[in-house]
């Protein structure tokens, strides 16, 4: 996987098919490397973080617009795991996000892992080739589950047998429950963007007032679904910030829209924890904020 850096990077709508690995790599060190993964319908995404330094030395991003299933999916990230020579490697901390919009939150008090499949049905349908999965989310207390194809998650436990899964929500709601804490805000909104649909949260102070995410199909989709949760939790879109991040950009026409109505937008940054490789400085901070603050998950 030689370093690969699009041309006029931050001009384009997505960050498509380009990878790039830090010189300062060395193999002496796997142990000390921790792999991140990201896979949606449309994507598959990773970064490597040096934990002794804790700097991200490497980057890769691979879009599947036409790509309809996730067993078509699974084969073609398979092939890239198989071909590509950085990920073959044996790492020993791997942690991947599953991103969809099939879940539902249980209270812990309420958690039983043996009603995870009445609870999750009361929203969605398990598939034939699916599985459920969950992760338990500290800052607000709750279990995520959510299901995942058979097909995704033998390819990761064939290839990273260590390998801990971990839905979207994870990172984004431990993050800006920090974020909060750390700056004392009082209501705020966060909206992150895969391509077909949108994770949507709303803080007052350290206290998740609402998590939902909703499929996107067109401008009209994202633009309602964003002003009717302002507007069902009676929030005044003059008032009330909204921070984006994930794989939209910033001048963006459905972005355009909502600063019609919505007058403080603005979007995260990398986190400042860490070090970022040269790499990173060509991709916009906001896109890939998810993945990286995954790591801090427990």
């Amino acid at each position: 996987m030689p370093p690969v850096i699009g041309n006029n990077i931050k001009n384009k709508i997505l960050i498509d098919n380009i990878s790039f690995i830090d010189k300062s790599f060395d193999l002496k060190n796997i142990s000390n490397y921790h792999l991140s993964l990201q896979v949606y319908l449309k994507g598959f995404s990773f970064c490597i973080l040096d934990r002794e330094r804790n700097k991200y030395i490497a980057f890769g991003n691979n879009q599947y617009s036409k790509i309809t299933s996730f067993k078509i999916l699974a084969s073609e990230i398979e092939r890239l795991l198989n071909e590509n020579k950085w990920l073959k490697l044996p790492y020993q901390h791997v942690k991947l996000i599953f991103a969809t919009p099939r879940y539902t939150f249980i209270p812990s008090p309420l958690y039983n892992p043996l009603e995870e499949r009445r609870l999750f049905d009361f929203n969605n349908k398990l598939g034939v080739h699916e599985e459920l999965n969950h992760n338990f989310i500290y800052g607000n207390s709750s279990y995520v589950v959510y299901s995942i194809p058979d097909s995704i998650k033998s390819v990761f436990e064939q290839y990273y047998p260590s390998v801990r899964v971990y839905h979207q929500s994870c990172p984004m709601i431990e993050e800006i429950l920090l974020k909060n804490k750390l700056t004392n805000t009082n209501i705020q909104a966060y909206l992150n963007i895969y391509p077909d649909f949108i994770d949507f949260a709303i803080l007052d102070k350290t206290t998740l007032k609402l998590f939902n995410t909703f499929t996107i199909q067109s401008t009209t989709d994202f633009q309602y679904f964003i002003l009717n949760s302002f507007d069902q939790l009676q929030l005044s879109s003059l008032n009330v910030p909204l921070s984006i991040s994930g794989l939209i950009k910033k001048d963006d026409a459905k972005i355009d829209i909502l600063k019609k109505f919505i007058k403080q937008i603005d979007y995260l940054n990398k986190p400042s924890h860490f070090e970022y490789s040269y790499g990173f400085q060509d991709i916009p901070d906001h896109y890939f904020t998810n993945m990286i603050n995954l790591y801090q998950c427990g």
